[in-house]
């Protein structure tokens, strides 16, 4: 990683393995939420044809209470959108719910803050925004050690 700046444009020259980079989207907790949905379902559906087999309020009762949990599950499943993050000549974007943020990592008027450790439950990278409040990066989103590697390419997070 060089400090150098390119005399061209202003811009932090950096290693070419960091100059494209897209993070894979962590998708492991709408997964697993997906997949709990799915497998409820299927109680629900097997609870119900028990439940008309005996034909008793309690039975119905059972059956009523696992489809709204299941529905509860469905709700957070179809509500926890994924993170697409991609750096490419020091421009982050991240595509997130049909949104897309996109930040010059290059620049010296992008602010950033680095809370905690990459290895800590509690890191996350806040960047500031003039008009708005600021944009926060966490593990949930994205790789912690390879999103700071690219991140300190970049910009300098002291």
């Amino acid at each position: 990683m060089s400090s150098q700046s390119d005399p061209i444009t202003g811009r932090r020259a950096v290693d070419p393995s960091v100059y494209s980079v897209e993070f894979k989207p962590r998708t492991f907790g709408r997964r697993f939420v997906g997949a709990v949905t799915l497998l409820g379902l299927g109680a629900t559906a097997y609870l119900g044809w028990i439940a008309y087999q005996e034909r008793s309020t309690v039975s119905y009762g059972i059956v009523a209470t696992v489809f709204v949990l299941i529905l509860v599950l469905w709700a957070v499943w179809a509500s926890s959108p994924v993170s697409h993050l991609h750096v490419h000549g020091g421009v982050l974007e991240v595509r997130r719910a049909g949104e897309t943020a996109r930040f010059d990592l290059t620049s010296h008027y992008t602010l950033l803050r680095v809370e905690g450790k990459p290895s800590s439950t509690r890191w996350r990278v806040l960047i500031d925004r003039p008009t708005s409040v600021p944009f926060v990066i966490d593990r949930s989103m994205v790789d912690p050690r390879a999103f700071m590697k690219v991140l300190k390419a970049y910009h300098r997070t002291d």
